[in-house]
C-alpha cells in the first residue's frame, strides 16, 4: 500500500526530491537519532505554486498574510533537515518509531500546532525529515536564558503546550516524550511541536513486534536457523536446558505444537487479524526522558494519553521553580523518586529570580492555584487530572490483568487516547483568563528578532554576546493576570507551604538550578559503547551484514512525501473567488465544473 501511494500517477509528475536539492548551511544539533541540519533549497529545484498566487507566510498572530519576498529570496528557503541513520535505527529496531513519526507529520498537515512536514526521502543510508524552521530555537532554551518565568508568562506557555498535545489527541496519538526541547518557537513567537519519534496511535502497522514476528515466522515456517552471537548460542543452550526440564514435570506440549494452535485461532487473512485485535492496544514500552517520565511509563504498565499530561505538569513547575520537582544526578535515581511522588513533591518558599546572572528581576511567589494544577497533574492516573473517559481505561486494565475471561461480556476495550482529554485541565482556575479559541491571535511573551547583522541561527547557539535587552520577555501584557491574585497569595502561600519546604531545597548551593538544567541530556555523560543490536538476524556474523543491507534497501517503502505548493488559506481563499483552475487535457476547467 504504501509503495502504490508513492507512484500514483500525480507523484509521478512532481519532481523527485533528493538530498542533492538542498545545501548545507549549518548543523543545529546532534542526537542518539544522527544529525539536524539547517538547509537551503536550492533555486533550480523551485516550482511555482499550482494556484498561480502570492505565497503566504505566518504572521506573529498566527493568522497568514501574503509574502513580500521576490522570487529568488522564496527560492532560497532555508529549511531543517533530520537526517536518520538507517542502519542504527534497524539495529535499535525503530523501524515502527520510524514509520509513525513520518505517518503522523503527514497526517497532521495544515495543523497549526505541530511543526510542518515539508518533505520525507530516503536514501541507501539515511532517511530524511524537511521541516519548516523554527528561528526562535526550542522552548528549552528559551528557559535557559530566562531561568525562571513569571506566573503569567509561564500561563500563557503552558496553554499553548496544551492546545499543542491536545492537537496530537484528536488525531488518535500520544506523544509519550513531552518535554520542552520539543517545543519550537516559530518566527511569531507561538509554539509548535515536534520530534514524534515516540509518538503511538495503538495500531499495529507502527509496532515493532509485528515486523519481529513477521521474520521470525517466516524463518520458522521455512525451517531457517539463524544462531546469532556468542551469546546468543550460550543463552539457547540454556533455554532449551530449562524448557526440556519444565516439559518433562508439567508434561506441556512442545513449542511447535503451541505455535500451531495460535496460528488456527488467527482465522482469516492476517491484516484483517491484526486490525481487529491488535488496533487498540493500549501502550506499554518505557519510552521518553527520564525526568518527564509519568510513574505508570516506568513501572511498565499499561498506559494512555495521560502520560502526557503529567509531562505537562513537570513542565509547569520547571518553568516556576527553574528546574524538574524529580531531578537527581543519575537516570534511576531520578526514577525512583518519581515513583515516591506523592513524598517527594515539595515547593519551595525561597525568593524566585528570572536571569539571575544578568538582570536579577525578583519575581512574585507562585500562587496557590497554579501549585494545585502541578499538584493535581502530577499524581497517580486513576486521579489526575484529565478526562473522566480514562476512567473506563483503568476499569480495562484491572479486568484484564485479572483475567481475560472476566471481559466477555464486556464490550468496551478502552482507547489509548481520548479527544477533547484537556477539557478539564483548561477549566481550572489557572487558566481563567486564558482565551483558548483565540490563543494564536494574542502576541506572544516573546517573539524572536534576528537583525540584519546576527546569524538567523542565534536562538541554537550561545547567546549571551548576542542577546540584547528587546530579546527578553514582554511581560507587561500579563502582570494584571497576576495581580488580581496578590491578594491570594499572601492569604495562602506563605501559610500553606511554609511548612512544605524540604531539606533538600535548604541545603541546595548557591547556582544549582543553573546545573541541574543544561541543555539536552541533564544526567551525566556516560562513554558511548557500541550497543549490540537488538535482532538476532543482524548480531548472526554470517548473515548480520547482508540482512542489514537487505532491510535499508526495503525496510522504508513508501516513505516518500512532498508537501503541495500551496498552503490550506490559498486554496479556500481561491476557490472562493472561483479563481482556481486544473488542467484537464490541456484545457483550464474551473473546480465549480
Amino acid at each position: 500500500m504504501r509503495a502504490l501511494k508513492s507512484k500514483t500517477l500525480i507523484r509521478q509528475k512532481l519532481k523527485g526530491v533528493h538530498i542533492s536539492n538542498y545545501e548545507i548551511v549549518r548543523i543545529l544539533g546532534k542526537g542518539s537519532f544522527g544529525v539536524v541540519r539547517l538547509v537551503r533549497e536550492k533555486s533550480d529545484t523551485s516550482v511555482p505554486s499550482p494556484t498561480g498566487v502570492t505565497p503566504m507566510v505566518e504572521t506573529f498572530d498566527g493568522g497568514y498574510g501574503r509574502s513580500t519576498l521576490n522570487k529568488s529570496r522564496e527560492n532560497r528557503q532555508v529549511y531543517a533537515m533530520k537526517v536518520i541513520r538507517k542502519s542504527d535505527m534497524l539495529r535499535n529496531s525503530q523501524e515502527g518509531h520510524l514509520r509513525a513519526e513520518r505517518d503522523f507529520l503527514v497526517a497532521s498537515e495544515n495543523s497549526r500546532w505541530v511543526v510542518p512536514l515539508v518533505a520525507s526521502f530516503q536514501d541507501n543510508n539515511n532517511l530524511y525529515l524537511v521541516m519548516d524552521y523554527m528561528v526562535g530555537g526550542d522552548f528549552l532554551g528559551l528557559l535557559l536564558r530566562e531561568d525562571v518565568l513569571d506566573e503569567g508568562v509561564a500561563r500563557w506557555y503552558i496553554a499553548e503546550m496544551i492546545l499543542c498535545i491536545e492537537e496530537a489527541h484528536k488525531m488518535d496519538w500520544i506523544h509519550r516524550d513531552v518535554k520542552p526541547d520539543n517545543f519550537l518557537i516559530t518566527a511569531s513567537g507561538h509554539l509548535k511541536i515536534s520530534d514524534f519519534g515516540l509518538a503511538f496511535d495503538g495500531h499495529w502497522s507502527h509496532s515493532q513486534t509485528y515486523y519481529n514476528e513477521h521474520r521470525y515466522s517466516l524463518l520458522r515456517d521455512l525451517d531457517i536457523q539463524v544462531e546469532g552471537d556468542q551469546q546468543d548460542l550460550v543463552e539457547e543452550a540454556e533455554r532449551q536446558s530449562h524448557q526440556r526440564m519444565a516439559d518433562m514435570i508439567s508434561g506441556n506440549v512442545t513449542e511447535r505444537e503451541r505455535l500451531r494452535v495460535k496460528q488456527d485461532d488467527a482465522s482469516g487473512p492476517i491484516l484483517d487479524w491484526l486490525n481487529r485485535t491488535q488496533k487498540r492496544n493500549f501502550a506499554r514500552s518505557v519510552v521518553g526522558t527520564s525526568q518527564y517520565m509519568a510513574p505508570e511509563v516506568i513501572r511498565g504498565e499499561n498506559y494512555d494519553g495521560r502520560c502526557d499530561w503529567w509531562s505537562i505538569g513537570i513542565i509547569l513547575y520547571e518553568c516556576l521553580y527553574g528546574c524538574t520537582p524529580f531531578f537527581c544526578e543519575t537516570r534511576q535515581a531520578t526514577k525512583n523518586r518519581i515513583l515516591d511522588h506523592k513524598h517527594q513533591l515539595q515547593f519551595p518558599i525561597e525568593q524566585r529570580y528570572t536571569r539571575p546572572n544578568i538582570d536579577r528581576v525578583a519575581l512574585m511567589p507562585v500562587t496557590h492555584t497554579a501549585i494545585d494544577l502541578i499538584t493535581r497533574l502530577l499524581d497517580e492516573k486513576d486521579v489526575r487530572l484529565s478526562a473522566q473517559a480514562y476512567r473506563e481505561n483503568d476499569f480495562v486494565m484491572q479486568k484484564t490483568a485479572q483475567g481475560r475471561r472476566h471481559m466477555r461480556n464486556f464490550p468496551y476495550t478502552g482507547s489509548i487516547v481520548f479527544r477533547d482529554d484537556a477539557k478539564e485541565i483548561k477549566d481550572h482556575p489557572f487558566f481563567r483568563h486564558i482565551p483558548w479559541s483565540t490563543l494564536h491571535f494574542t502576541r506572544p511573551p516573546f517573539v524572536p528578532k534576528v537583525h540584519g547583522n546576527q546569524p538567523i541561527t542565534k536562538y541554537f547557539d550561545d547567546e549571551k554576546d548576542i542577546m540584547s535587552e528587546s530579546d527578553h520577555l514582554d511581560s507587561s501584557s500579563h502582570i494584571s493576570v497576576a495581580q488580581d491574585m496578590a491578594a491570594e497569595i499572601q492569604a495562602t502561600q506563605l501559610l500553606d507551604l511554609k511548612d512544605a519546604t524540604v531539606n533538600l531545597w535548604a541545603q541546595k548551593p548557591a547556582g544549582a538550578l543553573s546545573s541541574m538544567k543544561t541543555k539536552g541530556s541533564p544526567e551525566k555523560k556516560r562513554n558511548k559503547e557500541k550497543k549490540r543490536p537488538r535482532d538476532k538476524l543482524l548480531r548472526d556474523p554470517k548473515v548480520g551484514r547482508t540482512v542489514l543491507e537487505i532491510r535499508k534497501k526495503g525496510a522504508f517503502i513508501g516513505y516518500t512525501y512532498r508537501r503541495p505548493r500551496f498552503t490550506l488559506p490559498e486554496l479556500e481563499e481561491n476557490v472562493q473567488r472561483g479563481r482556481l483552475g486544473v488542467e484537464r487535457q490541456g484545457m483550464v476547467v474551473p473546480v465549480s465544473a
